[in-house]
C-alpha cells in the first residue's frame, strides 16, 4: 500500500536516503549542480523509485521544483504499475522570471518592471538543462534516455519553448496553463505560425488549461474576447487549437480543459491526467487476460512490453510485483504451466531478486518438487535472510 502524508514537513521529506532513521518518511535526496551557463549553483530535488539495484528508470524533470515536487513524486509512486516508475528531479529556482521566460519584455499591465528587467534567459536556462543538468542526472543516477518536462505557468512557458524550439531534447512535454499571454503574445503568435514548419514526429505533448474565466464567459466567446482580462486562457485554447488543427505526423497531442480548476489550482489534477495520457501505450490490461483465461498470459506478456520498448526507445521490462501477482493467480487456478513460465520469466529479468526466488520455491512446493524447492528457497537466502523464506526451507528440510 503507497500511502503519502502530504502535510508532512520539508525537513522529513528532504533528508539523505543515508539517513533513514527515526522513523522519518524519506522521497529524495537535495542535489546541486554548478552551472558554467549560469555562472551559479543550482539546487535539485531528486527522487529515484525503490526497486532492483540494476533497474534503470525513464526521467521526468519538474520546473519550480520547490512547489512542484512532492506531488510529481506522490502521483508517480501512486500510478506506478499504470505508469512506469520514474526518477523525478525538482529544478527549483534562483532566478524565476528570467530563466523560464524565453524573450526579454518592457513593463506593461501584467509584467512589473523588476520582472521585465530580469525577463529572456529562457534559452540559456534550457541550455543549461541540456548541456549541464541532464548529462549529470544521467552520470549520477540510474536513468534511461526516456525523458519528459513538466512546468506549470511560467514553467509552462519555458516547456512550450523547449517543444517548439528544442523538440528532441525530451520525449513528452507537460505544459500546464503556460503563460503563452508572454510578451503580448507575439512570441507564441510567431511560432503558431511556423507550427507547420517543425518535425514533432516520436513526440508527446500535453496541455492542462484551467478555468480563469467569469461566470458567463465560456470557451468559445473568450476566444472572440479582445480584452487584456482573459488572455492567459485565450492564448492557451488558441495554441491547443492550432495544435490539433495542424494534426502534425507524429505528434502525440493530449489537452483538456479543467471548468472547475483555475491557474493556482489545476498543477495537481493536470500532472496527474498528462501522466496517464502520456503513458496510456505502458499499461497491460490485466482484465482481457482474465476474460481470456485459455490464453497464454507469458505470450501476452511479452507481446505488449515489446510494444511499451519499441514505443520508449529502449528494453522495458515487466515488473517483477506484476508478474508474481499474475503467476500465483493461476498457482492458485491450478493452472501450472502459465504459472511456471511466468515465474520463470520474473527470475530471467530479475536474477538477483531474493524475493523472485522465493516465489519459484513456492511454486515447486506446490508442485510437489521438493528438490527443486530447496535449490529455490536456498538460492533466495542467499541473495537476502529473510524469516518466511528459513522457516519454509527448514519445513521442507524437516527441521521443523
Amino acid at each position: 500500500m503507497k500511502i503519502f502524508f502530504s502535510l508532512l514537513l520539508s525537513s522529513i521529506f528532504f533528508t539523505s536516503i543515508a539517513q533513514k532513521r527515526d522513523n522519518r518518511i524519506v522521497i529524495g535526496t537535495i542535489d546541486t549542480v554548478y552551472s558554467k551557463i549560469l555562472n551559479e549553483k543550482r539546487v535539485i530535488y531528486v527522487h529515484v523509485p525503490d526497486g532492483d539495484k540494476n533497474q534503470r528508470y525513464p526521467v521526468l524533470y519538474i520546473l519550480d521544483g520547490e512547489n512542484h515536487f512532492q506531488s510529481a513524486v506522490a502521483i508517480v509512486q501512486q500510478i506506478s504499475g499504470i505508469t512506469p516508475d520514474m526518477i523525478v528531479i525538482g529544478i527549483t529556482n534562483s532566478d524565476r522570471e528570467r530563466d523560464l521566460t524565453p524573450t526579454h519584455v518592457n513593463p506593461d499591465r501584467i509584467i512589473n518592471a523588476s520582472d521585465a528587467r530580469k525577463s529572456g534567459g529562457g534559452e540559456n536556462f534550457i541550455s543549461f538543462i541540456e548541456k549541464e543538468l541532464i548529462p549529470y542526472i544521467d552520470a549520477h543516477y540510474p536513468t534511461t534516455s526516456y525523458r519528459v518536462l513538466s512546468g506549470h505557468s511560467l514553467g509552462g512557458l519555458a516547456v512550450v519553448n523547449a517543444f517548439i524550439n528544442h523538440t528532441n531534447l525530451f520525449n513528452a512535454y507537460i505544459a500546464i496553463d503556460p503563460s503563452l499571454w508572454w510578451d503580448g503574445q507575439k512570441w507564441i503568435k510567431k511560432y503558431e505560425s511556423e507550427l507547420s514548419q517543425h518535425n514533432f514526429s516520436n513526440r508527446a505533448l500535453f496541455v492542462g488549461i484551467a478555468n480563469n474565466l467569469p461566470a458567463g464567459l465560456d470557451t468559445i466567446s473568450v476566444l472572440k474576447d479582445t480584452s487584456i482580462n482573459y488572455v492567459l486562457t485565450r492564448s492557451v485554447l488558441n495554441f491547443a487549437h492550432t495544435l490539433h488543427d495542424l494534426n502534425s505526423p507524429g505528434l502525440r497531442l493530449g489537452s483538456k480543459f479543467y471548468p472547475n480548476e483555475w491557474h493556482g489550482s489545476v498543477e495537481l489534477n493536470a500532472e496527474y491526467d498528462a501522466l496517464r495520457y502520456l503513458f496510456k501505450f505502458y499499461h497491460f490490461d490485466m482484465n482481457y487476460v482474465r476474460a481470456h483465461p485459455g490464453l497464454n498470459p507469458d505470450s501476452l506478456v511479452s507481446a505488449h512490453f515489446n510494444k511499451v520498448s519499441k514505443q520508449m526507445g529502449y528494453q522495458v521490462l515487466p515488473t517483477e510485483e506484476m508478474i508474481n501477482d499474475m503467476a500465483y493467480g493461476y498457482m492458485g487456478m491450478q493452472k501450472m504451466n502459465y504459472a511456471y513460465a511466468l515465474f520463470k520469466r520474473n527470475i530471467e529479468n530479475y536474477p538477483e531478486s531474493s524475493n523472485a526466488w522465493d516465489s519459484l520455491g513456492d511454486y515447486y512446493a506446490s508442485a510437489g518438487d521438493k528438490q527443486k524447492a530447496i535449490e529455490a528457497y536456498s538460492k533466495s537466502l542467499s541473495l537476502r535472510e529473510t524469516q518466511d523464506t528459513r522457516s519454509k526451507l527448514e519445513v521442507l528440510k524437516g527441521k521443523k
